[in-house]
Parts: C-alpha cells; sequence; structure tokens
C-alpha cells in the first residue's frame, strides 16, 4: 500500500476507504443485531458491501490499467480478462448474480477464487440496484464482508509485499 501513497496522492482516497470500510463493518454488524424483527431499510449494508466492492476495483484498475489490446480497462470483466491478472491470481471470475442469496449460497471456502467471485458479484450486483433480497442477518453479513476483506488482503499480499 506504500505504493499507492508515494505513487499518487489522489489514490490516498483507495487506503482511506479501505480503513473506512474496515471500521464500518462493527458498527452495521451492530445495527444487524438491533434491528427489528420485522426487518427494515438494507441500504445501509448494500452500500457497504458495495464500497469493499468499488475498492477492490479500485485496486484492480490501478494494479491493472490496459486490456491486453493497450485499452483502459473500464471494467472488472476488462481486468479479469488480461493475461497479467490471470497470470498473478485466477483463470477466470465469476461477476454476475441473480440475488444476494445466490451469491452467499456460492461462497464455497476462504480462497483466493471464492473471495474473488463473491466480491466481483457483490460490486456488480449492489452497484446497479438498492432493492435486493433481504438475507441481512448477522451470519451472511458476516461471511459476504469477510470474503471482500480476504479479496483485498489476496490483493495487498500478492501485489504490495
Amino acid at each position: 500500500m506504500k505504493v499507492l501513497l508515494e505513487d499518487d496522492p489522489q489514490k490516498r482516497t483507495i487506503i482511506t476507504a479501505f480503513y473506512t470500510f474496515l471500521l464500518e463493518f462493527g458498527e452495521r454488524y451492530r445495527e444487524l443485531q438491533l434491528r427489528s424483527t420485522m426487518g427494515g431499510s438494507i441500504q445501509p449494508f448494500i452500500t457497504h458491501l458495495f464500497k469493499g466492492g468499488l475498492i477492490f476495483e479500485s485496486l484492480l484498475k490501478h494494479l491493472y490499467p490496459r486490456k491486453d489490446d493497450g485499452t483502459l480497462t473500464r471494467t472488472l470483466g476488462g481486468i479479469f480478462g488480461t493475461e497479467a491478472f490471470r497470470d498473478d491470481f485466477v483463470p477466470e471470475v465469476d461477476t454476475s448474480s441473480y440475488s444476494l442469496q445466490k451469491i452467499v449460497e456460492d461462497i464455497e471456502d476462504d480462497t483466493i477464487q471464492s473471495a474473488f467471485n463473491t466480491t466481483a458479484k457483490l460490486r456488480n450486483t449492489t452497484g446497479h440496484n438498492l432493492v435486493w433480497d433481504d438475507i441481512f442477518d448477522p451470519t451472511p453479513y458476516r461471511a459476504l464482508f469477510t470474503q471482500e476483506v480476504n479479496a483485498l488482503f489476496y490483493l495487498v499480499a500478492v501485489k504490495f509485499s
């Protein structure tokens, strides 16, 4: 992460967002524990998970700014399609889902593949709509957050160590 601080001061936003993403989890988690049995707005949880996906995407765009043909990477799919990304991490990342419940069900383990799939799906799913299935209770929320943190730490461990 030191590279982000030295390279371009504007990229310090990524580091600040990462810290606040980590710190915000405790507050969101407590909100779930205090939540009415009738449910409530899922917006705070959706936007928190979206933030994790956006940080992931921002780091990837910093690390893989260009596709193999030299054009700028503008989407996660463009980044995941680069030879450089596939050489560093995994050959393929699943980026779409039709529900939050499906994203939770698809979590297999704590591997890079699972973390990247979950985070990419959350980024793309939560980034397009605030109205989703209400899967939010502490257990699935913690699982989704953990997958995003794993994805971010895998990136840091491989690319910034």
